[in-house]
């Protein structure tokens, strides 16, 4: 029964490490430093557990590491489907494409840059949108240009106030 709890404990202490990194990342700083109280507890019951006659009980060892190793990959796993944050999407198109007349007809906040190519003029569109919504976007725009070039990265907005 130990070493359940101890596995238990272990997964969701890892789990709550992912969350807490990627909340700390998004400027959550409250909600990082309640998760890490609860971690915290959790890291210290695990630990104890552990520890207590972990010479004549070594399979406590064994099942803290699988804790670990499942609590980490259930972080991530737990973490992608919450997706927190921001994404900039940066589309390269021919500079006749309608694709940003189409985004901003369904509501998409796009700038235009006029760019040139190795041999041709193109327009490179600038989208922020939500990371639940990049690839629903990447998606789209690949429908409207199977030749557009997308490239997407973590963003934030900055606000002055």
């Amino acid at each position: 029964m130990i070493y359940l709890l101890i596995f238990l404990a272990k997964t969701l202490e890892n789990i709550l490490t992912t969350i807490r990194i990627i909340v700390l990342s998004n400027q959550k700083k409250f909600i990082g430093a309640i998760l890490n109280f609860f971690i915290a507890i959790i890291w210290i019951f695990a630990t104890i557990s552990v520890l207590r006659n972990f010479t004549t009980e070594p399979f406590k060892i064994i099942a803290f590491a699988l804790g670990c190793f499942v609590g980490s990959y259930l972080g991530c796993v737990i973490e992608e489907k919450i997706a927190l944050g921001d994404n900039m999407i940066t589309c390269i198109t021919s500079d006749d494409s309608p694709i940003m007349e189409k985004l901003r007809h369904l509501d998409y906040q796009v700038t235009a840059i006029d760019g040139y190519g190795w041999n041709n003029k193109e327009k490179v569109l600038l989208i922020m949108t939500s990371r639940k919504k990049r690839y629903r976007l990447a998606r789209l725009i690949k429908m409207m240009d199977k030749s557009a070039t997308i490239i997407t990265e973590t963003a934030s907005y900055y606000d002055s106030k």
